[in-house]
Protein backbone atom coordinates (compact mmCIF):
# COMPACT_ATOMS: atom_id res chain seq x y z
CA UNK A 1 0.00 0.00 0.00
CA UNK A 2 1.41 3.37 -1.06
CA UNK A 3 0.30 6.58 0.65
CA UNK A 4 1.40 10.05 -0.40
CA UNK A 5 1.87 12.71 2.30
CA UNK A 6 1.78 16.47 1.68
CA UNK A 7 2.85 19.13 4.19
CA UNK A 8 2.57 22.84 3.30
CA UNK A 9 1.44 24.48 6.54
CA UNK A 10 4.93 25.56 7.59
CA UNK A 11 7.81 27.52 6.10
CA UNK A 12 9.12 24.67 3.94
CA UNK A 13 6.90 22.35 1.91
CA UNK A 14 7.67 18.65 2.06
CA UNK A 15 6.32 15.47 0.47
CA UNK A 16 6.74 11.87 1.60
CA UNK A 17 5.81 8.49 0.13
CA UNK A 18 5.16 5.48 2.36
CA UNK A 19 4.90 1.86 1.30
CA UNK A 20 3.26 -0.15 4.06
CA UNK A 21 5.17 1.26 7.07
CA UNK A 22 8.37 2.26 5.27
CA UNK A 23 9.23 5.70 3.88
CA UNK A 24 10.38 5.10 0.29
CA UNK A 25 10.44 8.70 -0.98
CA UNK A 26 10.96 12.08 0.66
CA UNK A 27 11.81 15.63 -0.37
CA UNK A 28 11.74 18.92 1.53
CA UNK A 29 12.01 22.37 0.00
CA UNK A 30 14.80 24.78 0.87
CA UNK A 31 13.09 28.01 -0.24
CA UNK A 32 10.84 29.73 2.29
CA UNK A 33 7.15 29.69 1.37
CA UNK A 34 7.79 28.54 -2.19
CA UNK A 35 5.05 25.90 -1.99
CA UNK A 36 3.19 27.00 -5.11
CA UNK A 37 6.24 26.61 -7.38
CA UNK A 38 7.74 23.54 -5.75
CA UNK A 39 4.97 21.25 -4.53
CA UNK A 40 4.13 19.48 -7.78
CA UNK A 41 7.80 18.91 -8.70
CA UNK A 42 8.33 17.53 -5.20
CA UNK A 43 5.47 15.07 -5.69
CA UNK A 44 6.98 13.97 -9.01
CA UNK A 45 10.34 13.47 -7.28
CA UNK A 46 9.03 11.19 -4.51
CA UNK A 47 7.05 9.11 -7.01
CA UNK A 48 10.25 8.64 -9.01
CA UNK A 49 12.13 7.70 -5.84
CA UNK A 50 9.47 5.09 -5.08
CA UNK A 51 9.51 3.81 -8.66
CA UNK A 52 5.75 4.30 -9.07
CA UNK A 53 3.18 6.58 -10.70
CA UNK A 54 0.12 8.29 -9.28
CA UNK A 55 -2.12 5.37 -10.24
CA UNK A 56 -0.26 3.21 -7.70
CA UNK A 57 -1.21 5.49 -4.79
CA UNK A 58 -3.96 4.25 -2.49
CA UNK A 59 -4.54 7.46 -0.54
CA UNK A 60 -3.32 11.07 -0.31
CA UNK A 61 -2.70 12.38 3.21
CA UNK A 62 -2.62 16.17 3.44
CA UNK A 63 -1.94 18.42 6.39
CA UNK A 64 -5.10 20.53 6.50
CA UNK A 65 -4.30 23.15 9.15
CA UNK A 66 -3.80 25.19 11.14
CA UNK A 67 -0.68 26.98 9.96
CA UNK A 68 0.16 29.34 7.12
CA UNK A 69 -3.16 30.29 5.51
CA UNK A 70 -1.66 30.38 2.02
CA UNK A 71 0.24 27.16 2.61
CA UNK A 72 -2.89 25.36 3.79
CA UNK A 73 -4.79 26.48 0.69
CA UNK A 74 -2.00 25.28 -1.61
CA UNK A 75 -1.71 21.87 0.05
CA UNK A 76 -5.44 21.21 0.28
CA UNK A 77 -6.12 22.48 -3.26
CA UNK A 78 -3.32 20.31 -4.66
CA UNK A 79 -4.54 17.21 -2.84
CA UNK A 80 -8.10 17.86 -4.02
CA UNK A 81 -6.96 18.31 -7.62
CA UNK A 82 -4.95 15.08 -7.59
CA UNK A 83 -7.82 13.22 -5.96
CA UNK A 84 -10.37 14.55 -8.42
CA UNK A 85 -8.16 13.65 -11.37
CA UNK A 86 -7.33 10.12 -10.18
CA UNK A 87 -10.25 9.27 -7.85
CA UNK A 88 -7.71 8.47 -5.12
CA UNK A 89 -9.27 9.13 -1.67
CA UNK A 90 -7.89 11.86 0.57
CA UNK A 91 -7.04 11.73 4.27
CA UNK A 92 -7.15 15.15 5.98
CA UNK A 93 -4.54 15.19 8.74
CA UNK A 94 -4.76 17.78 11.55
CA UNK A 95 -1.52 19.76 11.43
CA UNK A 96 -1.05 19.96 15.20
CA UNK A 97 -1.46 16.21 15.63
CA UNK A 98 0.96 15.64 12.75
CA UNK A 99 3.49 17.95 14.40
CA UNK A 100 3.05 16.05 17.66
CA UNK A 101 3.78 12.89 15.67
CA UNK A 102 7.38 14.14 15.31
CA UNK A 103 7.87 13.12 18.93
CA UNK A 104 7.46 9.47 17.94
CA UNK A 105 11.19 9.66 17.19
CA UNK A 106 12.13 10.25 20.85
CA UNK A 107 11.34 8.83 24.29
CA UNK A 108 7.86 10.31 24.78
CA UNK A 109 6.67 8.35 27.81
CA UNK A 110 4.96 10.40 30.55
CA UNK A 111 5.47 13.72 28.78
CA UNK A 112 2.72 15.89 27.32
CA UNK A 113 3.61 16.70 23.72
CA UNK A 114 2.61 20.29 22.94
CA UNK A 115 2.79 21.36 19.30
CA UNK A 116 2.66 25.16 19.26
CA UNK A 117 2.54 27.26 16.09
CA UNK A 118 2.94 31.02 16.06
CA UNK A 119 -0.44 32.52 15.06
CA UNK A 120 0.75 36.13 15.49
CA UNK A 121 -1.15 38.84 17.37
CA UNK A 122 0.19 37.16 20.55
CA UNK A 123 -1.72 33.99 19.77
CA UNK A 124 -0.65 30.42 19.17
CA UNK A 125 -2.25 27.35 17.65
CA UNK A 126 -1.64 24.56 20.14
CA UNK A 127 -2.81 21.26 21.57
CA UNK A 128 -1.64 18.68 24.08
CA UNK A 129 -1.05 14.99 23.29
CA UNK A 130 0.08 11.77 24.89
CA UNK A 131 1.32 8.86 22.81
CA UNK A 132 -0.71 5.67 22.89
CA UNK A 133 0.29 2.68 20.75
CA UNK A 134 2.71 4.84 18.80
CA UNK A 135 0.32 7.67 17.90
CA UNK A 136 -0.67 10.99 19.51
CA UNK A 137 -3.99 11.16 21.37
CA UNK A 138 -5.43 14.58 22.14
CA UNK A 139 -5.56 15.53 25.85
CA UNK A 140 -5.78 19.33 25.52
CA UNK A 141 -8.11 20.43 22.73
CA UNK A 142 -6.33 21.79 19.67
CA UNK A 143 -7.23 25.42 19.03
CA UNK A 144 -6.15 29.05 18.97
CA UNK A 145 -4.97 30.30 22.38
CA UNK A 146 -3.12 33.10 24.06
CA UNK A 147 0.22 31.70 25.26
CA UNK A 148 -0.56 32.04 28.96
CA UNK A 149 -4.05 30.60 28.43
CA UNK A 150 -2.67 27.45 26.85
CA UNK A 151 0.17 27.00 29.34
CA UNK A 152 -2.31 27.26 32.22
CA UNK A 153 -4.03 24.17 30.80
CA UNK A 154 -0.73 22.25 31.03
CA UNK A 155 -0.11 22.95 34.72
CA UNK A 156 -1.54 19.61 35.86
CA UNK A 157 1.18 17.79 33.86
CA UNK A 158 4.65 17.39 35.32
CA UNK A 159 6.49 17.60 31.99
CA UNK A 160 5.72 19.09 28.62
CA UNK A 161 7.65 19.10 25.37
CA UNK A 162 6.99 22.10 23.13
CA UNK A 163 7.38 21.79 19.36
CA UNK A 164 6.71 24.23 16.53
CA UNK A 165 7.79 27.69 15.45
CA UNK A 166 6.13 29.28 18.51
CA UNK A 167 9.12 27.90 20.42
CA UNK A 168 11.37 30.16 18.33
CA UNK A 169 9.29 33.20 19.31
CA UNK A 170 8.21 32.46 22.89
CA UNK A 171 10.74 30.03 24.40
CA UNK A 172 11.97 32.37 27.13
CA UNK A 173 8.49 33.65 27.96
CA UNK A 174 7.18 30.09 28.00
CA UNK A 175 9.71 28.98 30.58
CA UNK A 176 8.96 32.05 32.70
CA UNK A 177 5.23 31.36 32.65
CA UNK A 178 5.63 27.64 33.38
CA UNK A 179 8.48 27.17 35.81
CA UNK A 180 8.73 23.38 35.95
CA UNK A 181 9.19 20.55 33.51
CA UNK A 182 9.15 22.68 30.37
CA UNK A 183 11.29 21.26 27.58
CA UNK A 184 11.66 22.39 23.98
CA UNK A 185 12.20 20.13 21.00
CA UNK A 186 15.49 20.08 19.11
CA UNK A 187 15.39 21.59 15.64
CA UNK A 188 15.44 18.22 13.89
CA UNK A 189 11.92 17.44 15.16
CA UNK A 190 10.60 20.94 15.92
CA UNK A 191 8.83 21.78 12.66
CA UNK A 192 6.10 20.38 10.39
CA UNK A 193 7.18 17.51 8.15
CA UNK A 194 5.53 15.29 5.54
CA UNK A 195 6.95 12.10 7.08
CA UNK A 196 4.83 12.63 10.19
CA UNK A 197 1.84 13.59 8.02
CA UNK A 198 2.03 10.38 6.01
CA UNK A 199 2.60 8.19 9.08
CA UNK A 200 -0.37 9.65 10.92
CA UNK A 201 -2.40 9.76 7.71
CA UNK A 202 -1.82 6.04 7.15
CA UNK A 203 -3.13 5.29 10.64
CA UNK A 204 -6.21 7.48 10.10
CA UNK A 205 -6.79 5.81 6.76
CA UNK A 206 -6.52 2.36 8.36
CA UNK A 207 -9.07 3.31 11.02
CA UNK A 208 -11.51 5.47 9.11
CA UNK A 209 -10.80 5.17 5.40
CA UNK A 210 -10.51 8.17 3.09
CA UNK A 211 -12.90 10.79 1.76
CA UNK A 212 -13.62 12.20 -1.68
CA UNK A 213 -11.87 15.35 -2.88
CA UNK A 214 -14.94 17.56 -2.47
CA UNK A 215 -15.13 16.84 1.26
CA UNK A 216 -11.56 17.95 2.04
CA UNK A 217 -11.64 21.32 3.81
CA UNK A 218 -8.91 23.55 5.25
CA UNK A 219 -8.90 24.14 9.01
CA UNK A 220 -7.68 27.68 9.63
CA UNK A 221 -8.87 27.77 13.28
CA UNK A 222 -9.43 31.52 12.97
CA UNK A 223 -10.30 34.11 10.35
CA UNK A 224 -7.69 35.32 7.89
CA UNK A 225 -6.44 38.83 8.70
CA UNK A 226 -8.18 40.41 5.71
CA UNK A 227 -11.49 38.72 6.56
CA UNK A 228 -11.17 39.69 10.21
CA UNK A 229 -10.66 43.36 9.29
CA UNK A 230 -13.57 43.24 6.84
CA UNK A 231 -15.91 41.86 9.50
CA UNK A 232 -14.76 44.48 12.00
CA UNK A 233 -15.42 47.18 9.43
CA UNK A 234 -18.86 45.76 8.66
CA UNK A 235 -19.69 45.54 12.36
CA UNK A 236 -18.67 49.13 12.98
CA UNK A 237 -20.57 50.23 9.88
Amino acid sequence: MYILGIETTGVFASVALMKNREIVGYVKGSDRFSHLQNLMPQIETVLEEGGITLKDIEAIAVSCGPGSFTGIRIGVSSARALSQMTRIPCVPVPSLAALAMNAALIDNKDILICPMMDARRNQIYAGGYFFENGFPVEKIKAGAYMLDEFLSKTERYDRILALGDAVDVYEEKMKNLRLRGTETASEDIRYQDAVSVVRLGAELYRKNGGITYDKVEPDYMRLAEAERKLREKQRKG
